[in-house]
């Protein structure tokens, strides 16, 4: 894999290097931990006294890409352009009809910034659609049961999967059986100790807690280091229960983590190198003595980690993508069909050219035109669209059977990549991608040419 790049990020200026941990510094196996996230969420939402019925939904991983957005007042889950067009949606596990989309939608397009709309923006998100989307169907199939409104199950589920997280269901699960749930990659512990010996410095900043923070990196770093005993002497700064997005916005007070008792102390002095909770990336960043282009913040949530902090602070950004290595492989795998799609669009566009042109004759200049002649071009369009939809049907199959690309919406680009594009300086798949590049490396985005520019 490599790293793509938005805008230009010159690494021999940046000085401190931070990371998110859960789906970035520390990789899981997905599919697995978000297995996990769905039944204990169905447990959660028993105890708000759901029906027994629910222990019966089926977790499919593949029912859920990163970058949907649920619509909570009608039940509905959408996968939309940069320009907020709708491309697929469903109603629960439903898909719906182009008729229906336009009935409930008014047109194509939506105004994501409305609060009926929730984005799917991180791994942790995968069950939640799930689990909404099986009980949009139980609601519909069984009115006898009674369910809340669509967008209170919503709130239930995201509260349900809040709970998991926060009261030890999930982490408890995670610690004790690491090598279930935590991948263990020594390059990425290659990678942070090349960034050292080139004289960056490390942060963690993490809204998980010291505990649970600990007990993965114990896993995941240690046994690699090479030039450190351990983590806490690899990273200058770690923050637990950072609160993002509101670390990057809010003024919370930082605390001294005890490492021997995992007790806090309130902490008002000037920031040294430690370990703490909480705190506000302001007061951070001022008392380490740095400007915010002298920090690149890496994490895999774009709103959480990359959105926010992009608007409040002056920090570079990278945001890590699981998905794309899988995504950049179908792209690899799908390069004849495209090539192929793109010279029977092409014939299309010429065809129409001439049936517009006959009409041009028509309709203009009066001339009479062959209408057999006329005929047959449009005969041709149809055995074309025909062969279109033969090879973008091939195309898809290479993606997610249910929703595709990640990264598009038909033609477009989805609204999650536009995200990305707006937000992110750099992208990868892994922070282990960084070995094929020094740690001085001048990024520079390729030039991306105009509608207008040949």
């Amino acid at each position: 894999m490599t790293i793509y790049v938005n805008r230009i990020l010159n690494m021999k200026q940046i000085k401190v290097i931070g990371f998110d941990m859960d789906h970035t510094l520390v990789r899981y196996h997905s599919d697995v931990f978000e297995a996990l996230t769905f039944e204990k969420t169905i447990k959660k939402l028993i105890e708000l006294n759901y029906p027994d019925h629910i222990k019966k939904f089926k977790f499919d991983f593949s029912k859920a890409i990163r970058g949907l957005v649920v619509d909570k007042e009608n039940g509905n889950i959408l996968k939309v352009s940069l320009y907020n067009k709708i491309k697929n949606s469903y109603h629960g596990p439903r898909k719906l009809s182009y008729k229906e989309q336009r009935k409930t939608y008014k047109g194509s397009s939506i105004d994501i910034s409305d609060n009926i709309y929730l984005s799917v923006d991180t791994n942790f998100s995968i069950a939640f659609t799930i689990v909404f989307s099986e009980l949009v169907k139980l609601k519909d199939e069984n009115p006898d049961l009674e369910l809340p409104s669509y967008a209170e199950m919503a709130e239930d589920v995201l509260h349900a999967v809040d709970m998991a997280h926060r009261d030890g269901s999930l982490k408890d699960e995670v610690k004790a059986n690491l090598d279930k749930y935590i991948i263990k990659d020594e390059t990425v512990v290659q990678v942070l100790e090349r960034f050292v010996k080139y004289g960056k410095k490390l942060w963690i900043i993490t809204n998980s807690d010291y505990a649970y923070t600990k007990a993965l990196l114990d896993y995941t770093i240690n046994p690699f280091l090479k030039d450190h005993k351990h983590w806490s002497e690899l990273f200058e700064i770690t923050v637990t229960l950072a609160c993002k997005p509101r670390f990057f916005t809010d003024k919370l007070p930082f605390l001294k983590v005890d490492t021997a008792s995992g007790m806090l102390q309130n902490y008002d002095e000037k920031m040294k190198p430690g370990i703490y909770q909480g705190g506000y990336a302001i007061p951070l960043q001022k008392d380490m003595d740095l400007f915010g282009s002298e920090i690149l913040y890496l994490g895999d949530h774009i709103y959480g980690d990359i959105v926010r902090l992009k608007k409040t602070c002056d920090w570079r950004t990278a945001l890590v993508i699981e998905e794309l290595d899988k995504e950049v492989s179908a792209y690899k795998d799908t390069k004849a069909i495209s090539v192929e799609i793109d010279r029977l669009m092409q014939k299309k566009i010429e065809i129409e050219s001439i049936i517009d042109d006959m009409y041009s004759q028509e309709h203009e200049f009066n001339n009479k035109i062959d209408k057999s002649i006329l005929n047959k071009k449009f005969d041709e369009v149809v055995k074309l669209d025909k062969l279109l939809a033969k090879n973008i049907q091939e195309y898809e199959a290479h993606f997610n059977a249910t929703w595709g690309e990640v990264m598009r919406a038909g033609a477009e680009p989805s609204f999650y990549a536009s995200q990305i594009e707006k937000y992110a300086c750099i992208y990868m798949d892994n922070i282990s991608d960084f070995q094929h590049f020094s740690p001085r490396t001048y990024y520079r985005p390729s030039k991306r040419r105009l509608a207008h520019e040949i």
